[in-house]
């Protein structure tokens, strides 16, 4: 055998336990205890750069929100930019009062509401028009000399753009003596051309404390202002009404972060600024510190917890996978019962396990088969001497068949004749018994002859049909495969009807399969009678009943193993039907395969 080199046998000579102690002090203790050390440093760092991210994207978040509530409103201000029945409505020159507020409750009173109710930070719409027979009113307000003097039409009037925001103090018009802050969307109505002979203004106002609620959820982490391109102070809105002069920078302990508002030309330049205070980093960084402490008392207990565990769990598997392992050796294959987990030691376990299984069971499959072998022989001998025991003296009956058949063909008894004929020619196929396959052509004209003996039996009360594909036709099938189960239905099935009795047998070939159907109009089958032959076709021949069904099964199975599918349907009163699928092989494929075995595999 190779030897291993010094080092390694060195190695290998250590006990398990002293190879873990070794393992838990070297690659364990002494390393978590370095890097705890940087870990606290770098830490420190990363608590810091995280909470300035933090801040930033508190800022950016905030930013976002209120540029939703603006692209909100701009999309709001499209909508109705966007309406045709309103600038044909605004357009119009009215004779009157009545002639006007007729259009207003036909086409203008409900216009703004369902925007009203969708956009909940709009506190009001206002569309503004210089048509002198608009009555001023609800949404809709003629474009007087004191509204152009506004700061909103000032802005919009003298701008290139359809769409200005602006923020500015107004009068309240609930209360008159004191002041507003406005947030207010200004879009110049100018759609359609066609209905521009007035010019018309559209002024969406925003609710400031909206914006002023979106500000103050961040209030705990710092103090948030959105400023416009003069770094004027828009919001929060006591804010804007107190001054409008520069905002303030950051004192020392003081961190400014910032974030422009969006990309749009009406809201260009605009930014949302905040001032946080510097002290929460040292607050996060001695919460920090408590952790790496208590870290490291955990990192340090729980490995030497672990270690104590694995080296138990390794040991007691391999003591108990050394044993079995002996016991092997003296042809006991026992099974090693424990928890054996999925580590390596546990892969060998379940590796022993299933060794020892597969051998036990091959031991036993080998007696199973033969066993099985030799039942199957023996359902074969059995079923050839069932028919055999039906019979009689094969020269004497013959003998009898053909004095009867002189005697009728002399005395002009046809319908006799023929049956006669029919009988003769069905014991002498039960007499040359062989396991070669037929045609299914050939299983049916024997089929055929029996049911031509069994309506002279029962004359005009029975009648029977076939229904058979070309394709399959030619397949081969083994012999007396549909006879019995024809038998079975005769006897079982329309010995007791009164009215009109039927068979009829139909076959088709589907891809590779052969299908073939035997069906009667008899008495049928309670569902407990049924459960009952199915769980009986599994029984051994030499039982009371349907044994000629059950032959016909054994002998499918026999031949075509799982290929085949046997099915039994029946309703009392209604009939049953008995059907069976097998792989379909025709005449000329059997001559070039040259044995009918090949259909089973």
């Amino acid at each position: 055998m190779r030897r291993p080199i010094g080092w390694l046998s060195f190695v290998n000579n250590i006990p398990l336990k002293w190879k873990f102690t070794l393992i838990y002090l070297l690659c364990v203790l002494v390393p978590i205890l370095s890097i705890n050390v940087l870990f606290f440093q770098q830490m420190s760092k990363d608590v810091q750069s995280r909470e300035q991210v933090n801040l930033q994207m508190t800022i950016e978040r905030t930013a976002k929100k209120i540029m939703d509530m603006i692209d909100g409103g701009v999309t709001l201000s499209h909508s109705v930019a966007t309406d045709r029945t309103l600038y044909e409505a605004l357009d119009k020159e009215y004779a009157d009062i009545v002639d006007y507020y007729e259009i207003f409750n036909e086409v203008l009173t409900g216009k703004m509401r369902p925007f009203m109710s969708a956009y909940t930070y709009v506190e009001n719409i206002s569309v503004f028009t210089t048509n002198p027979t608009i009555v001023t009113g609800s949404n809709y307000f003629y474009l007087d000399q004191a509204a152009k003097q506004s700061l909103w039409y000032e802005k919009i009037s003298g701008s290139g753009s359809a769409v200005e925001v602006l923020i500015y103090n107004g009068d309240d018009p609930i209360n008159v003596s004191q002041n507003k802050v406005y947030f207010s969307i200004v879009r110049k109505l100018n759609e359609y051309p066609l209905f521009g002979r007035y010019p018309k203004y559209l002024r969406i106002d925003l609710k400031p404390s909206s914006f002023d609620m979106i500000l103050a959820q961040e209030k705990p982490y710092m103090s948030i202002s959105m400023l416009d391109p003069h770094n004027n102070v828009m919001f929060p809105s006591s804010q804007f009404m107190k001054t409008t002069g520069m905002a303030d920078g950051g004192g020392d302990d003081e961190l400014l972060f910032h974030s422009p508002l969006g990309n749009p030309s009406y809201i260009h330049d605009w930014t949302v600024e905040g001032l946080a205070d510097a002290n929460r980093f040292q607050t996060a960084i001695q919460s920090s510190k408590q952790f790496i402490w208590m870290l490291a008392i955990i990192s340090t207990l729980l490995p030497t917890s672990l270690i104590f565990v694995m080296l138990r769990s390794y040991n007691y598997r391999i003591r108990r996978l050394a044993r079995h392992m002996d016991k092997a050796t003296n042809e006991k294959f026992d099974l090693i019962e424990l928890r054996e987990g999925k580590d390596e030691i546990g892969g060998l376990i379940r590796s022993y396990n299933r060794m020892a299984a597969q051998i036990e069971s091959l031991i036993n499959d080998v007696y199973k088969l033969e066993i099985q072998q030799k039942d199957m022989q023996l359902e074969q001998i059995r079923a050839e001497m069932k028919l055999l025991q039906s019979q009689v003296n094969p020269h004497f009956l013959f003998n009898t068949l053909n004095a009867l058949l002189v005697v009728s063909v002399k005395n002009g008894y046809t319908e006799v004749s023929t049956i006669i004929r029919n009988l003769s020619q069905l014991l002498r196929r039960m007499l040359s018994w062989s396991d070669a396959p037929v045609t299914l052509e050939d299983e049916l004209h024997f089929t055929e002859m029996y049911l031509a003996i069994e309506k002279f039996r029962f004359a005009d009360r029975f009648d029977y049909a076939f229904d058979i594909d070309e394709a399959a036709a030619s397949c081969l099938v083994p012999k007396m495969c549909i006879q019995p189960l024809v038998e079975n239905a005769c006897k079982h099935g329309l010995q007791t009807v009164k009215g009109q009795r039927c068979i009829r047998i139909e076959a088709r070939r589907k891809d590779a399969y052969l299908y073939v159907q035997v069906q009667d109009n008899g008495k049928g089958m309670e569902a407990s009678r049924l459960k009952e032959i199915r769980r009986m076709m599994n029984g051994g021949l030499d039982s009371d009943g349907n044994v000629g069904m059950r032959n016909v099964y054994k002998r499918l199975q026999l031949q075509y193993g799982e290929r085949v599918d046997f099915a039994i349907d029946s309703q009392p009163d209604k009939g049953t039907r008995i059907s069976f699928r097998i792989p379909a092989l025709s005449d000329d494929e059997g001559r070039r395969r040259n044995v009918f075995g090949a259909v089973g595999g």
